[in-house]
């Protein structure tokens, strides 16, 4: 079985941790979907800090929609913040991270972890 992160409850939310050089595609995402559904239902959690290094992006604005939507029917109440150098976020990051918060997700992009907690409401939970 191949896994996309590395997956750890920590004081507050989950941690992923992308795989090395990980390709955002829409088969990889889907895998990656579902191991995070799969662990916030286990823990109990909503809450998902997700970072690592992204070696490139292969979607259409058409897979960003249907990324979306997979996210909200799996993890429906999610909150993620995203800490991944080698994305630079643009439109279409813009157009996932709307398409995601019309579906009950909210999901946005930080260059720092510290950023990113905070966002996540966690700011005081350890790393």
């Amino acid at each position: 079985m191949q896994f996309e992160a590395t997956l750890e409850l920590r004081d507050g939310y989950l941690h992923a941790q992308l795989v090395p050089d990980f390709e955002i595609t829409p088969e990889r995402m889907t895998r990656l979907w579902s191991d995070i559904a799969a662990a916030c239902r286990r823990f109990g959690i909503r809450r998902v800090l997700t970072e690592g290094q992204v070696a490139a992006r292969r979607m259409t604005t058409m897979d960003s929609s249907d990324n979306a939507a997979t996210a909200a029917r799996l993890v429906p109440g999610l909150a993620m913040a995203c800490v991944v150098s080698g994305h630079v976020p643009d439109q279409q990051t813009e157009f996932f991270k709307s398409a995601s918060a019309n579906l009950g997700v909210r999901v946005d992009f930080f260059s720092s972890r510290a950023e990113a907690l905070r966002w996540l409401g966690v700011e005081s939970a350890g790393t």
